[in-house]
């Protein structure tokens, strides 16, 4: 980059004032032309309510760790991704301070924080919900890892359906603040609380939150104009270049060829944008306003739903989506969390009932039907003459739903190219995470997905089970943190966080240095 061009740039820069997020997708579409590689970024999902064991474990074949995907894995390999991903089954929160809430309450925040929860929150309702012992591991890699912050906005935390049975916090949340507050605790006296950071509800309103820092005050059609009139920017110093060219000795020509192509890379990636052809980083349509996830508490209800809303959670779930891809191709964002729904969910789905195709169930108080035996979930799907099969297969097709909209989220990540021109996905590290072990509260055998990362070192096509199932689900955020921290001995360099450590080392084979 020229001394021309800096100044120009400089200018450029001033003129924007409070854009940064224009000026944050400058700077990568420059770092993009000189031949930088991407940036990492995370996407932190949840699935309520555990799985079913039969359905989820998929059949190791023996070479490399590889496996055939199970009934309910089916949809991510459906979507072309099975290589891209990594299923982890045994894993557990019984490493940790287990007595302080529920099983979706405190699950939630445990698969989240990976920290002992000191206590349960005054809310009006239950008693049972936790509070954070610690901050999530989202803030953490964010406050520890610099590539993965950006000006502006930083992060965001989206939810599809927020509704939840008695004024849990815990469960609709899955990022918690570095920094913390007492509160009054149940029953009595006060409790040392991580702040949550609560989701947003609303497409549009988190659309507004990130791409309000490309024009400030203005419609997103006002990037466009700004940065249409300092196009001319990059015109200036391409100009100056081919005069410079002309003077220069021809031992220095092919120094500046080369500044020359990365700055003409660079104008052609801003010039694609301005004519709407740009392969990523293209501002989405706003989401529209009335779209909004349901919010409330509302009392448990095993009756039959009378109304079928699992299809606006998709909907609502996969704008929030479309929002958190398009601020990652712009490179506004690099952090963020998604959940579709609360463990104390109220959300009704249809047709999953394959005995009655016209019932309707939510599936948050739905499990209550035959919570009492674990072995009934954890063992062999139930004949079709047993009079509860109808409860194993519902949950099942419920929980393949889920799976199916989170497919679809992770293969657009995949087919969405950056501005560096690779695969989002390559860059993005998922973990899908619940809170719990079964539809019954236990806290143990775990199942998770890493999902991404390739540009990163993360293997896809694995498959690990730890057969006692003792395996601290910390495993899972410490594999993470070896490509955000780019070191095999991540547990190390976090000792001095909060998490639960009994347990805590990265999982064999699942992350590499990158080439």
């Amino acid at each position: 980059m020229n001394r021309s061009y800096r100044v120009k740039r400089r200018a450029f820069l001033a003129g924007l004032g409070g854009a940064v997020g224009l000026q944050a997708l400058l700077s990568g579409m420059e770092a993009s032309a000189q031949g930088l590689p991407p940036p990492p970024r995370l996407l932190v999902m949840h699935w309520p309510l555990g799985t079913l064991r039969q359905r989820f474990l998929p059949t190791a074949t023996g070479v490399n760790d590889g496996f055939v995907a199970s009934p309910l894995l089916e949809p991510f390999d459906k979507a072309g991704l099975h290589d891209d991903m990594s299923v982890l089954y045994g894993l557990s929160h019984r490493q940790f301070r287990t007595t302080s809430g529920g099983g979706n309450e405190a699950g939630t925040v445990f698969a989240v924080t990976g920290a002992d929860s000191p206590g349960t929150r005054q809310n009006g309702g239950e008693s049972d919900d936790s509070v954070a012992g610690g901050p999530s591991f989202d803030q953490l890699f964010l406050s520890r890892v610099a590539e993965l912050q950006r000006p502006g906005v930083g992060y965001v935390n989206a939810i599809a359906d927020a509704r939840v049975f008695s004024f849990e916090t815990s469960t609709q949340c899955l990022s918690y603040s570095n920094e913390t507050r007492k509160i009054p605790a149940a029953g009595s006296g006060d409790v040392i609380e991580h702040i949550p950071l609560m989701p947003e509800t609303q497409p549009l309103a988190l659309y507004n939150q990130v791409f309000s820092s490309v024009a400030p005050g203005a419609q997103p059609n006002a990037a466009r104009n700004a940065l249409l009139l300092r196009k001319s920017v990059l015109d200036y110093a391409l100009a100056e270049l081919k005069r410079l060219q002309s003077l220069a000795p021809a031992s220095e020509r092919e120094k500046i060829d080369i500044h020359a192509e990365a700055i003409r890379k660079l104008e052609l990636q801003l010039q694609a944008l301005l004519d709407g052809g740009a392969p990523s980083c293209m501002l989405p349509a706003a989401p529209a306003a009335q779209l909004k996830a349901k919010t409330g508490s509302t009392q448990i209800n095993i009756a039959p739903a009378v109304q079928e809303d699992a299809g606006l959670v998709a909907l609502i779930g996969k704008a929030h989506a479309a929002v958190i891809r398009a601020a990652f191709q712009c490179d506004l964002l690099r952090v963020a969390t998604l959940q579709w729904c609360p463990g104390t969910n109220h959300v009704a789905f249809a047709s999953m009932n394959p005995f009655d195709e016209a019932a309707i169930y939510e599936m948050g108080s739905f499990h209550y039907r035959y919570a009492s035996d674990p072995s009934f979930f954890y063992g062999a799907p139930p004949a079709a003459d047993n009079a509860n099969a109808y409860v194993y297969e519902t949950l099942f097709g419920m929980y393949r739903w889920l799976n199916q909209q989170t497919a679809d989220v992770v293969a657009e990540l995949k087919a969405a190219k950056d501005i560096y021109g690779g695969s989002l996905l390559d860059s993005t590290i998922v973990p899908y995470v619940t809170d719990q072990a079964q539809p019954t509260d236990e806290r143990s055998p775990l199942p998770a997905l890493i999902l991404g990362g390739r540009a990163l070192g993360m293997q896809g096509g694995k498959f690990v089970s730890f057969p006692s199932y003792d395996r601290s689900h910390n495993a899972l955020w410490m594999t993470i943190a070896q490509a955000f921290l780019k070191s095999s001995d991540a547990a190390t360099l976090l000792a001095d966080e909060k998490f639960v450590k009994a347990g805590a080392t990265a999982i064999p084979g699942l992350w590499a240095p990158p080439v």
